[in-house]
């Protein structure tokens, strides 16, 4: 099963470095925008011309309290990320996880009503994101499951094993039948956020996400490159941090050894599919050695490893290999 990895944060998540997150492989992130009637996210316009500049894929939320006029919300948070002048991406989002004392007849007419806001204001319908035990308990019409319009919104589903092993699956809401995006983690941690941040996987190949956004997939062939002069002591997981790649883009780009004084192309900072990320295997595959290859280098393109390629194709020493050598890759 094929996910793509994410993020979402707020302003316990201030300075972030996006660049850096990028480069961990994250490729979206929904941004926290509004809350109640008249709460604004001080952070939310750094984190939003920021994650752009990084390439990530965005969407804003709002953290919704179901006691309060649901209109005045969808017009706080509508006025609030229209002031960007960038709408983003990816579908916004109704945060739906407080009752703030309310019964569930009311929460759902009021949820219907915000989404039905933000829709005519976006032109998309809004993802609804909760947690399983919520909607079962106080999004459920009579016979447990939600009301008949639900199926129509994407699931952004909050469950919390706080590790993802590829193929592992959320455990739906009675009445929901699919998810789109899972938050796993509400407690993790990666390169650029100096605190815990909630980790997401979007339940698709990448081609799919950029479909789901309605945004073009970047090729290498389209995508504007920039050059970087080798210094001393470079080092291509550097490089990459700097850059806001990652490692397999930057060495897919560059296969060469780094030497000073070299230039190297720097791949566009845009989810750009690889191999195995568009959802296939790189079984079968063949790699004729260019010059100034190694094994790590042609590793990381591939998504393996040098003692997988090494294993696969009987080299003694993972350091001597020719140009030119055909290589089986695992």
């Amino acid at each position: 099963m094929a996910t793509v990895p994410g993020i979402d944060v707020s302003y316990w998540n201030s300075g972030i470095d996006w660049p850096k997150v990028r480069a961990t492989g994250q490729r979206f992130v929904f941004i926290k925008a509004t809350e109640g009637e008249n709460y604004a996210d001080p952070t939310f316009s750094a984190n939003w011309s920021g994650a752009k500049s990084a390439g990530l894929l965005r969407g804003a939320y709002h953290f919704f309290r179901p006691n309060l006029d649901a209109k005045k919300q969808a017009k706080k948070f509508i006025d609030y990320v229209k002031t960007t002048k960038d709408h983003g991406e990816l579908p916004h989002v109704l945060d739906i996880e407080s009752h703030n004392g309310q019964r569930k007849e009311k929460i759902i007419a009021s949820a219907k009503t915000w989404l039905d806001e933000v829709e005519k204001a976006f032109g998309r319908k809004p993802i609804i994101y909760s947690g399983q035990y919520f909607l079962q308990d106080y999004f459920s019409e009579t016979g447990g499951g939600p009301p008949a319009w639900a199926k129509d919104y994407p699931l952004w589903l909050a469950q919390y094993p706080n590790t993802y092993v590829e193929g592992q699956q959320p455990f739906l809401p009675r009445g929901w039948f699919k998810w789109t995006f899972w938050q796993y983690s509400e407690s993790g941690r990666i390169n650029g956020i100096n605190a815990n941040v909630d980790l997401n996987v979007f339940n698709g190949t990448l081609e799919e996400l950029y479909t789901f956004a309605g945004a073009k997939i970047v090729t290498e062939a389209t995508a504007k490159e920039t050059k970087h002069t080798i210094k001393a002591g470079d080092t291509f997981e550097a490089i990459a941090i700097k850059y806001g790649v990652t490692v397999r883009e930057l060495v897919s780009a560059n296969p060469q050894l780094l030497k000073t004084g070299d230039s190297l192309t720097i791949p566009v900072a845009i989810a750009i599919p690889g191999e195995s990320e568009s959802g296939g295997s790189s079984a079968g595959k063949t790699h004729t050695v260019k010059s100034g290859e190694t094994l790590y280098s042609i590793a990381i393109k591939y998504g393996t490893t040098i003692a997988a390629i090494a294993a696969y194709n009987n080299i003694a020493n993972p350091n001597k290999i020719e140009v030119g050598q055909v290589l089986k890759i695992p």
